[in-house]
């Protein structure tokens, strides 16, 4: 029997629950890169890729894809293929094509993502089972990186701020509040069990707290973007505001002492204050729950009347505006006026002028060396504005391009700019007609819904809003923990709502399983290789014998024979079991791999400086210093080697 047949021959709700049931396990999968620094590393990103490529062909040999027939969801998902497309093509300029095939398996990691989560929903998976998923999942990863913060503050901590389980500030940010307004919209749905009801709601005081501790302002930024998206979509906002108010409640409650653990620093001061502030949190966010818990109770036992519900709303009106005014008030009595506030602001983002983060990070307003980043990333779109430099090769540029030194950078800290930099026009017009798409399918379809289904598509808007302003500063892409819920609140715009809409827009069920079947086939022969090369890399690291260790990342240069970090780390094993021959061919071969990176050159001409060759060591590092003008290492080497040879024309 065919893969429709079978799938049009099980009852409706075991359809449903099955659907559902996969996609709330695509969105923990998600929760589970989480704890295995976002997915950073290839080693956290590529099992969930073999895995979503799984996902994606048994949806595919049992027809599922064929029904994925609304119109707004067939263009988005076409945009977005050619926009993954266009990726792997990039690999044909692309100078680093070990980067370049990384950065096109992320991208088809998301493509598949999206994909498989559309046709999920097109199947009837329950939006408020995945919504429920993506805000358990970071709350369990939230709690458990709570319950190690003071045993592990050295670990998880770099100058007073949380690395967390991702290993980064803004990305353990991000992973936290990217699911915030799912957590709003279940704890005040009346259709949503009571006890889940409270754990979303304590699940989002868990995570808004802990969020604090990373003391991301970008975060802060994209919170505040996305609750207008979220309070002017949704058909629940007087309940949206009673759940919110708690949280809020229980952040202002506990934010001097989790301001007090930036404060604090590092050392035993650090330590001490995580001690004191970890239990405040914890009773917050049980209290928290508890009041959740007891609404719900309450909601499932009495029914305000409409007299009523209106007047609570005009309540709760009057008393954000009451406010809202005092809060503006008591900023214009502390700061003045707000025009020129924001114009100081800016100055001192443009300046990197850090000045208030000695009170609290979320003070200060300086931009961390991004203005460069931008201009790089600019510049780099308008020398190629129609190819890009391809696929992750922006850091060789960053080097070269700078005016400016900001420390070691390896993306733009910007999606759109990484976008057009990296992928050029034609990559940016298929990547924001995609997300153009998402958001146009969602609010088209926003006079439809009923006051439930506008509150889910109002927690899904505001967490793709949240992802995208946040993205705007940083460099989300290479995070799937963020990313793959980011593309699952997308789906959720764009999926249809109803049958009607499916049969108005038929499409051809063997291309589409084609398709699937292809992308997950090409997912695997992407991920599979690197997570291979990636496994005997990591082998070969943890050997102790440096003939093992060889023996190890030979292998890993077989399955990965384009990287240009393999070669480097080869060479450093020769050169210490004495091979000096194949150690400098193993360092040509790097330089071969990324011949616009400055590293590899100035590897080899350490090399060369080590062993008695000047010549060659000059050479290679001035090469280097034209890569990376403004590294004084660089330049303190080249004058040290013609200091020392008098023949060697000068050269600053």
């Amino acid at each position: 029997m065919s893969g429709p047949a079978i799938l049009d021959k099980l009852p409706g709700g075991r359809r449903r629950l099955i659907c559902s049931l996969a996609l709330s396990g695509l969105a923990l999968l998600a929760s589970w890169m989480g704890y295995r620094y976002g997915g950073y590393y290839v080693e956290g990103w590529a099992p969930a890729a073999l895995v979503v490529a799984a996902l994606l062909l048994a949806l595919a040999a049992t027809g599922t894809l064929g029904r994925m027939r609304s119109a707004w969801s067939a263009a988005a998902a076409a945009l977005f293929t050619g926009y993954a497309a266009w990726t792997f093509l990039s690999l044909l300029w692309s100078r680093d094509l070990g980067e370049a095939w990384q950065g096109a398996g992320l991208t088809l990691l998301y493509l598949l993502t999206f994909w498989a989560s559309l046709s999920l929903v097109a199947n009837g998976a329950s939006r408020r089972w995945v919504l429920a998923a993506l805000v358990l999942g970071p709350a369990v990863v939230a709690a458990l990186t709570l319950s190690r913060l003071a045993p592990q503050a050295e670990e998880l901590f770099v100058n007073g701020r949380l690395l967390g389980a991702a290993g980064y500030f803004n990305a353990e940010a991000a992973l936290l509040l990217l699911p915030f307004w799912a957590g709003i919209y279940l704890a005040g749905s009346r259709r949503v069990h009571p006890p889940l009801r409270a754990a979303s709601l304590a699940a989002a005081a868990l995570c808004s707290q802990l969020a604090v501790l990373t003391q991301s302002r970008g975060a802060m930024l994209a919170l505040a973007a996305s609750l207008p998206v979220f309070f002017l979509l949704s058909g629940q906002r007087l309940r949206g505001a009673m759940a919110l108010l708690p949280v809020a409640a229980a952040l202002a409650a506990t934010f001097p002492g989790l301001n007090g653990v930036y404060l604090a620093g590092e050392g035993t001061a650090l330590e001490e204050a995580l001690r004191r502030t970890g239990p405040h949190v914890w009773l917050a966010v049980l209290a928290v729950g508890a009041c959740g818990l007891g609404w719900a109770l309450l909601d499932a036992r009495w029914r305000p009347s409409p007299g009523a519900t209106r007047a609570a709303g005009a309540a709760a009106l009057a008393a954000g505006l009451l406010l809202a005014s005092a809060g503006g008030a008591a900023f214009y009595a502390r700061e003045g006026n707000p025009v020129r506030w924001g114009q100081e602001k800016l100055e001192a983002f443009q300046s990197d002028d850090a000045s208030g983060q000695e009170r609290s990070r979320y003070l200060s307003a300086s931009g961390s060396g991004r203005i460069t980043m931008w201009q790089v990333a600019w510049e780099d779109f308008t020398r190629h504005p129609v190819l890009g430099v391809g696929t992750h090769n922006y850091e060789a540029t960053y080097y070269r391009l700078r005016e400016e030194r900001a420390g070691y950078v390896r993306q733009p800290h910007s999606l759109p700019l990484e976008v057009l930099a990296e992928r050029g026009a034609v990559g940016g017009a298929l990547f924001f007609g995609f997300l153009a798409v998402c958001a146009a399918a969602g609010l088209r379809r926003l006079a439809g819904l009923n006051a439930e289904g506008r509150a889910q598509l109002a927690a899904a808007a505001a967490g793709a809003t949240y992802w995208l302003v946040h993205s705007g500063l940083e460099w989300f892409w290479q995070f799937p923990a963020i990313t793959v819920p980011a593309m699952i609140y997308l789906s959720l715009l764009v999926a249809p709502w109803s049958r009607r809409e499916e049969e108005n827009a038929r499409r051809p069920e063997l291309s589409l399983r084609a398709a699937g079947a292809g992308l997950a086939a090409l997912m695997a022969a992407t991920a599979l290789p690197l997570y291979v090369a990636d496994s005997y890399a990591r082998q070969s690291t943890a050997a102790d014998n440096p003939w093992v260790a060889l023996q190890k990342l030979e292998t890993a240069r077989r399955f990965n024979p384009v990287s240009s970090e393999l070669p480097l780390r080869e060479a450093a094993l020769l050169e210490r079991v004495g091979d000096w021959p194949e150690a400098t061919a193993a360092y040509a071969a790097a330089i071969r791999r990324s011949p616009e990176h400055y590293a590899p050159y100035a590897a080899l001409a350490g090399f060369y400086e080590r062993h008695g060759d000047a010549a060659n060591a000059l050479k290679l590092y001035r090469r280097a210093l034209e890569l990376n003008p403004l590294e004084p290492d660089l330049r303190g080497k080249v004058r040290q080697l013609e200091e020392a040879s008098p023949s060697s024309p000068a050269r600053g």
